[in-house]
């Protein structure tokens, strides 16, 4: 054990140091950088350190077993994700959550598939830096690769979204990026599936696989439901469990991780269940918990999924170095084994035009079908929108590696480590080039946005002084339905003592919304201008209690609004 000791123990000095390098990153606004790109830079300069130490040890230790992923990190970035997720939001924008993260992920999957048989079919996987010499992958490979290479990572571009001052376009990309994970994971596990049984391609073998991958998401979504009510209505029901803030954080994560663990168990999507559940619990059973447990709980969650996302980055500049060798568990020795280059690039390109594609085509079909003026995304969160799904993330590098060959098959071990190799590459030449680049493109799409509402405000008749709250939204009847549902039974059936609880749960809800506000204000005049007097007077704006008594500008006019959406 001694003689690997020195690795995991590099492994976390560095994930510390990412930790607090992105955070010092944040303090100071410093986008120049992602701290996701910084963790990966720093894990691949100490992993080639290490390599050239003990090259034997290094290629065991990082020989990523997926179970460890899909089992202890996944689920822990999932649920923290559905836990804390703003469920008003998520509702309110959920075709457009739907539209990219299924229909666009489905599309991006043909459309890489089709290029990627078309690339193999003109030989043009080749070896290493030996253009004359090329190596044929198998279909089913190929559909694998294509499933994996779908998923993709919002989380730099989440960082740096204001989700305050643009909840939609956070809430958009934020519940894509869940979706999309949950999406390509699905379809990874139908093609597997279908190709586990030995059946031939056949005309229906299509309309197979679209009745497996909707049977998967909806018993999925089912389970999560129900586990996730389940665990509510224990802590309405046993109220000894809500005596220490321990067991309430604990019991709440284990009744989640069992619902994960029986989608697996019965080849079903764990991550949609989770999702669902973590959803289920924040929207019933914080009001069953005390409210020191409420805060526990969202700080524990959130906690160890930024452990779980640390270690995934920095582990995923470790592995960089690992592409070119084979260890046999067998004969316990080292091989070395090709890369291609040329395939690797032009799936580069294939992610990038798959993904833009995708995208606008999902636009143009909901824009045929309702109209455009349904279609409410602006062209620049569009833009931000599609730009934030170039990177592909670890999902996709943990799904590759489940693919394993003989250990005596040695052209079978070259086709996969080329697949591994290409997605792991793609990895982080995304992570590093759109990462480092996500800064200056969303701030230059939102300005450009501000600009043109700026414009349109100026050009429009003044708003007249607001006497009155802003008038509300009419609610749609599948919306009116859901909330009379929720708020006339769910509630009653899993919130401990509700109906004497009702008033007390509203006044927090009111004032949670209230907080929240004032603190998009305060940011908001607080920025506007560096003049004293111009400070002194968003000063006295801020202290002013209500909203009808603040003068109206076009500003205030985009605070009502934005009051509109918390």
């Amino acid at each position: 054990m001694s003689d690997y000791g020195a690795v995991p123990f590099a492994l976390m000095i560095v994930i510390v140091i990412y930790i607090v390098i992105g955070e010092y990153f944040k303090s100071i606004h410093f986008h120049l950088i992602h701290e996701t790109s910084f963790g990966i830079i720093m894990g691949m300069i100490v992993g080639l350190l290490l390599k050239w130490m003990d090259e034997n040890a290094y290629a065991q230790f990082f020989s990523l077993n997926a179970t460890i992923f899909f089992y202890l990190l996944l689920p822990l970035i999932i649920f923290s994700g559905g836990y804390n997720l703003k469920k008003k939001q998520f509702l309110k924008n959920f075709k457009y959550i739907v539209s990219f993260g299924f229909l666009s992920t489905l599309i991006n999957f043909i459309i890489t598939l089709s290029l990627t048989i078309a690339f193999n079919s003109w030989k043009l996987v080749r070896l290493g830096t030996n253009l004359d010499s090329h190596l044929s992958l198998s279909y089913d490979e190929m559909i694998k690769y294509s499933a994996t290479i779908c998923a993709t990572d919002s989380v730099a571009a989440l960082n740096l979204i204001p989700s305050q001052q643009y909840p939609k376009l956070f809430s958009v990309v934020f519940g894509e990026g869940m979706v999309n994970d949950a999406v390509s994971i699905i379809i990874f596990q139908a093609v597997t599936i279908l190709q586990q049984s030995g059946k031939s391609f056949e005309w229906y073998t299509p309309f197979e696989f679209i009745g497996r991958f909707l049977e998967n998401c909806i018993i999925s979504l089912l389970i999560g439901v129900f586990v996730g009510l389940f665990s509510t209505w224990c802590f309405k029901k046993c109220r000894f469990l809500t005596k220490t803030t321990t067991t309430e954080t604990v019991f709440a994560f284990l009744m989640a991780y069992m619902g994960y663990s029986i989608c697996e168990m019965l080849n079903l999507s764990g991550v949609i269940s989770l999702l669902m559940i973590g959803i289920m619990m924040s929207h019933y059973q914080g009001y069953n918990i005390s409210q020191l447990g409420r805060v526990t709980t969202r700080v524990t969650f959130e906690s160890l999924s930024l452990g779980a996302e640390a270690f995934l980055y920095v582990f995923l500049g470790f592995a960089m170095w690992n592409q070119t060798t084979y260890y046999s568990p067998l004969t316990q020795d080292l091989y070395y084994v090709e890369v291609s280059w040329v395939f690797t690039l032009l799936q580069l390109g294939v992610v990038m035009l798959a993904r833009y594609l995708s995208i606008y085509i999902v636009q143009w079909i909901s824009v045929a079908i309702q109209g455009p003026k349904v279609w409410k995304l602006t062209k620049y969160e569009m833009s931000i929108c599609c730009f934030a799904g170039m990177v592909r993330g670890s999902v996709a590098f943990a799904l590759i590696e489940t693919l394993s060959a003989s250990p005596t098959d040695g052209l079978q071990i070259n086709q996969i480590n080329i697949l591994q190799s290409c997605v792991l590459y793609i990895v982080i030449v995304t992570t590093l080039i759109f990462g480092t680049a996500m800064p200056f493109f969303i701030n230059i799409q939102i300005k450009k946005q501000q600009e043109e509402e700026e414009r349109k405000s100026n050009s429009e008749v003044p708003t007249p002084v607001i006497t009155n709250s802003p008038k509300k939204k009419e609610l749609s009847e599948a919306q009116k339905i859901i909330k009379y549902m929720d708020e006339h039974y769910f509630k009653r059936w899993f919130i401990f003592d509700y109906e004497k609880r009702k008033e007390q749960i509203n006044q927090e809800k009111k004032q949670i919304k209230k907080e929240t506000l004032q603190e998009i204000y305060e940011k908001a005049f607080s920025e506007t201008s560096e003049d004293e007097s111009v400070k002194q007077r968003n000063e006295d704006f801020i202290s002013l209690p209500t909203i009808e008594e603040k003068p109206t500008s076009p500003l205030i006019v985009k605070m009502q609004e934005l009051s509109q959406q918390i």
